[in-house]
């Protein structure tokens, strides 16, 4: 009876640890999920330290599913909440084993994050590969919150490659999921991705409608965070439709949430936009304390983006009050971090092509080195034939062997020389894509050390061209003859400069920037003989009886010498490009220009002014906007032969 009595004891013992058990690792559990709701509602110091109390337990316990389980939720919050520490090898190294423990949900969620990390840096085809893989295991599971949280991802993935279908797609599946379990945190992070995906599609009130119906969320949900980014993201819109004073209030009323939230990277982006708001409401004072706010609270969140924005910020204000000096010094800055981000991602391309290339010169050593050991492989087997067969045999068999390598070694040779064409075909076909992009010296620099350098010049002669009037011209043709018709233009103008070594810049809109002086092929006076040619160019146009009158137009020229700096800018696409108080200049003496003339700076003049080929008109001091008054000059050729063809057509009309 006391043996009975104490095995009792002993099970009853044992029930009790295994209730206390269960009850810790449900505790365990308890911690992680509330660890992912804070990382959710982006509180990641709270996130860190739920995670950090269920790996302690766990460890105590010695309960290895929750050690895998609270370190997974540990990483994520710690690289979300410091970005610069972002790396998805951790999170990859636990997949292994948060599937092998049974966590199918941490696993997808796993996936997802990961997913995000590649999106950040760039590298799309990983980022769609596992938001698909968690996609698979969310419809699996019917798991409808995991599914809008991958599907509003997605629809930020697409967002940023500019595919604003996909992006559409993704954002409206993530809205309907979302309706459906009426979690009002979660509607408004979908209603925010829609709002900003209109914001580069138009119209412009559909983003603005958007963004309010999230902020009502926001409300509604009581996060300070998503009424800050609502307020934000409103402020940013009102200004670009014109609302300044409304959108001066909704920014102050952001800025005052996200200050209360200590949120450093909200912070930079409220305070630039801000700052660009008192630029254009031509309060430089407001405006200079908003961008160097901008610039303090992205250096503490590491935010290279927006320091790039805040620099670029200061620049404008910088060039408003007239401080040269500080301009090109935020220039600089703002163009250093612009190369670095090209560095990390525009350059894949280039990149990737210069890859291809080695990699198909490793194919063909491959392929060669393959074809030296099959021909090892038949003179052993001729030399066993030789053991075992006599000469006859062995003389037939190698006579036969010879021939089938010879046709392969010939077969080998035709498709190494193939392979090495097309190789070399690619090469230059790349080379040549890179050099109408860029000047030559730059191409060179950029092949060589995977960046370049911006570049000063102390005398570059720029010349700017405008149609005038082509709003009003433009609704008379349809787009595709407005485009055709400037591509006949541009086109005519792209060969005018290459046949006088100038540099063409770009296009924007129907305007035309190019250099002179950046490269040893050109000088002011090729500048100048460029620009009559231009004009000569639309004035035989306008006097063609063939072409319609609505397809004429009448042009601008201005023309100003001085120094620059020039580099490539931009992320994607990237460009080279030209910045200073010279082109400015540029641009004031086209405004300035009367129409199909040529009108040049005073510092121009000087360097040309002994040009016996060219007469001058002195137009006397005019005032310029920002500039004051300016001393400025008509240039022509001494009768050329255009003007002789308009006489004999004139004559002929008489």
């Amino acid at each position: 009876m006391k043996i009975r009595f104490h095995y009792i004891w002993i099970f009853l013992i044992s029930c009790s640890i295994a209730r206390g058990q269960g009850q810790i690792v449900a505790q365990i559990d308890s911690l992680c999920e509330l660890s992912y709701q804070q990382y959710g509602d982006y509180n990641y110091l709270e996130a860190i330290k739920c995670a950090e109390k269920a790996l302690e337990i766990s460890k105590e316990l010695d309960y290895s599913t929750g050690q895998i389980k609270s370190e997974f939720y540990r990483i994520m919050a710690k690289q979300e909440y410091e970005p610069s520490t972002y790396n998805p090898k951790p999170i990859e190294d636990l997949i292994p084993k948060l599937q092998e423990a049974g966590l199918d949900r941490e696993k997808a969620r796993a996936h997802t994050f990961v997913a995000g990390i590649y999106a950040f840096f760039g590298d799309i085809e990983k980022s769609i590969e596992n938001h698909l893989i968690a996609l698979d295991m969310y419809e699996a599971k019917d798991d409808s919150l995991g599914l809008a949280s991958v599907h509003n991802n997605m629809s930020l993935v697409y967002y940023d490659q500019h595919d604003y279908e996909e992006a559409f797609f993704h954002a409206r599946k993530s809205m309907a999921l979302e309706k459906s379990q009426g979690d009002p945190q979660r509607i408004h992070s979908s209603l925010n991705n829609l709002a900003i995906i209109f914001e580069h599609t138009g119209p412009l009130d559909s983003a603005i409608y958007y963004h309010q119906m999230a902020l009502e969320k926001a409300y509604e949900s009581n996060s300070p965070y998503s009424i800050g980014l609502s307020l934000s993201n409103l402020g940013n819109n009102y200004a670009i439709k014109g609302d300044l004073d409304l959108a001066e209030k909704t920014l102050l009323r952001a800025l005052e949430i996200r200050d209360s939230l200590g949120y450093s990277r909200g912070l930079a982006y409220t305070h630039n936009r801000l700052a660009s708001l008192y630029v254009e409401k031509e309060e430089l004072g407001k405006a200079q304390i908003h961008a160097e706010k901008s610039l303090e609270n992205a250096q503490s969140a590491s935010e290279v983006k927006v320091i790039r924005m805040a620099y670029e910020r200061l620049m404008e204000i910088a060039e408003e009050k007239g401080d040269y000096r500080a301009e090109l010094d935020y220039l600089k800055k703002a163009t250093q971090l612009k190369d670095s981000i090209r560095n990390e991602s525009n350059t894949k391309g280039i990149t990737q092509m210069k890859l291809n290339y080695e990699f198909a010169k490793q194919q063909l050593l491959d392929s060669i080195q393959n074809e030296q050991e099959r021909r090892e492989s038949a003179l052993l087997f001729d030399e066993q034939l030789k053991v075992a067969r006599n000469q006859r045999i062995i003389f037939m068999v190698s006579g036969v062997l010879f021939l089938v390598l010879a046709i392969g070694w010939w077969r080998r040779y035709k498709f190494v020389k193939k392979s090495s064409l097309i190789i070399q075909r690619e090469k230059e076909r790349s080379d040549k894509l890179l050099l109408n992009i860029l000047p030559a010296k730059v191409a060179e620099e950029l092949k060589e050390k995977g960046n370049s350098e911006a570049r000063d010049f102390e005398e570059v002669t720029v010349i700017f061209t405008d149609f005038a009037d082509f709003t009003k011209k433009a609704q008379h043709l349809t787009a595709k003859e407005l485009v055709y018709e400037l591509n006949i233009c541009f086109k005519a103008f792209d060969l005018i400069m290459e046949e006088f070594g100038l540099e063409k810049i770009k296009t924007i809109g129907d305007a035309y920037l190019a250099a002179g002086g950046l490269n040893n092929q050109s000088n002011v006076h090729d500048v100048i003989k460029a620009a009559i040619k231009v004009k000569d160019f639309i004035n035989q146009r306008n006097f063609d009886p063939s072409i319609p009158s609505k397809a004429k137009f009448d042009m601008r020229i201005g023309i100003n010498t001085g120094p620059v700096v020039a580099g490539i800018v931009g992320i994607k696409k990237f460009q080279y490009d030209i910045w200073g108080d010279t082109v400015n200049t540029a641009q004031r003496m086209e405004a300035c220009c009367g129409l199909n003339k040529i009108n040049i700076s005073e510092l121009t003049y000087n360097l040309i002014k002994d040009d016996t080929e060219l007469c001058f008109e002195h137009r006397g001091k005019v005032q310029v906007k920002g500039k004051g008054l300016l001393n400025m000059w008509y240039v022509e050729p001494k009768k050329n032969q255009l003007q002789k063809f308009q006489e004999i057509q004139m004559q002929s009309i008489k």
